[in-house]
């Protein structure tokens, strides 16, 4: 079997990831009150953006509104993004959908929560 060489990528991620399964809350932006809330699986996050996966149907350039909990569970931070792309998820068990999920407005607040609550802290090139 001959070996697939992946070419260099051009546009590496400067951005941390961490890497994980929660289950979060999100709202559809478009929708009215409660009909656009769905359940997802956080898979991973970092500063700009988040993958999740979810039953829920989302068109991309949809947008949404993540909730992310403290760690003790005493209060939660929304980041509104929008979906920058969508695939089908071959684990089912998580969600039928996996998407690509790019954050809008993030605040220093926002990056101070990601540290204090995920061990996310920012990538300095050398």
């Amino acid at each position: 079997m001959k070996k697939i060489v992946r070419p260099e990528l051009k546009n590496q991620r400067t951005n941390r990831r961490v890497v994980m399964v929660k289950s979060i809350k999100g709202h559809i932006q478009a929708t009215l009150k409660d009909g656009g809330i769905f359940r997802a699986q956080l898979v991973n996050l970092s500063s700009t953006g988040a993958q999740i996966y979810s039953n829920k149907a989302i068109e991309i350039g949809g947008g949404v509104d993540l909730e992310l909990d403290s760690l003790d569970g005493s209060h939660c931070v929304s980041y509104a993004g929008k979906i920058v792309w969508a695939r089908k998820n071959p684990m089912k068990s998580m969600g039928r959908f996996a998407y690509g999920v790019n954050f809008n407005k993030v605040t220093a607040e926002h990056i101070k929560f990601l540290e204090d609550n995920y061990s996310l802290s920012l990538y300095i090139p050398e």
